[in-house]
């Protein structure tokens, strides 16, 4: 997911129009806030595909994940390739198993206003920085206010105020879709969760030092 690697602007004639349109913002605004702040404490299964901009598919992948306040997460993919992401609130580390090799960033760096910061970073420090409109119910599209390089938009799903699916149209139209199942909260964990122990024979890269 790491590896490879959110609403629509509307303009306003009337003043009334405008009041609309700003209210309705808020409202969604609220609305994810909310079901983003009660799913940063979850564990569950993830199947993630990406396609290309012709809706060819490149790469499949599944694994297991657990999020725990505040920007801890692991991000395990079991296939086809063994690739674990972790993130101590401080660090992110991605180490592709099969070839030994580990990059390891400072996690302000690594993920900015990205997606991943949506589900680590509390709700309030990350939205202001998109545009939020609601597609249906439990279901909202976010597009960065700013130009960036990582992502044109950005769809959030949610069942039952779980989250289930997460839709991502990167800078070059490709599409990644990550369903999530099983999904479950808990009230913390660990900190050992969050910390890899890397064997002697990975070649470990350190950026941002």
């Amino acid at each position: 997911m790491v590896k490879k690697i959110v609403g629509v602007a509307v303009i306003g004639f009337m003043v009334c129009v405008q009041a609309m349109t700003a209210q309705a913002q808020d409202s969604a605004s609220d609305s994810i806030e909310r079901l983003l702040e009660m799913n940063r404490n979850i564990e569950g299964e993830f199947r993630q595909v990406t396609y290309d901009e012709k809706g060819k598919q490149l790469q499949a992948s599944e694994g297991i994940f657990l999020l725990a306040k505040p920007n801890q997460f692991v991000w395990d993919s079991v296939t086809p390739f063994s690739q674990r992401i972790i993130s101590d609130g401080n660090y992110i580390t991605v180490w592709d198993v099969d070839l030994e090799q580990a990059t390891k960033k400072p996690l302000s760096g690594a993920i900015g206003n990205s997606p991943a910061a949506l589900l680590g970073r509390p709700a309030a420090e990350v939205l202001p920085h998109y545009t939020v409109a609601i597609l249906g119910q439990e279901k909202f599209r976010l597009q960065p206010k700013e130009d960036q390089e990582l992502f044109q938009a950005l769809t959030l799903s949610f069942r039952d105020e779980v989250i289930s699916a997460m839709s991502i149209v990167d800078a070059l139209g490709q599409t990644t879709v990550i369903e999530f199942k099983n999904v479950e909260t808990h009230d913390g964990v660990a900190k050992e969760n969050f910390v890899l122990d890397l064997p002697a024979n990975v070649d470990v890269i350190v950026e941002g030092q």
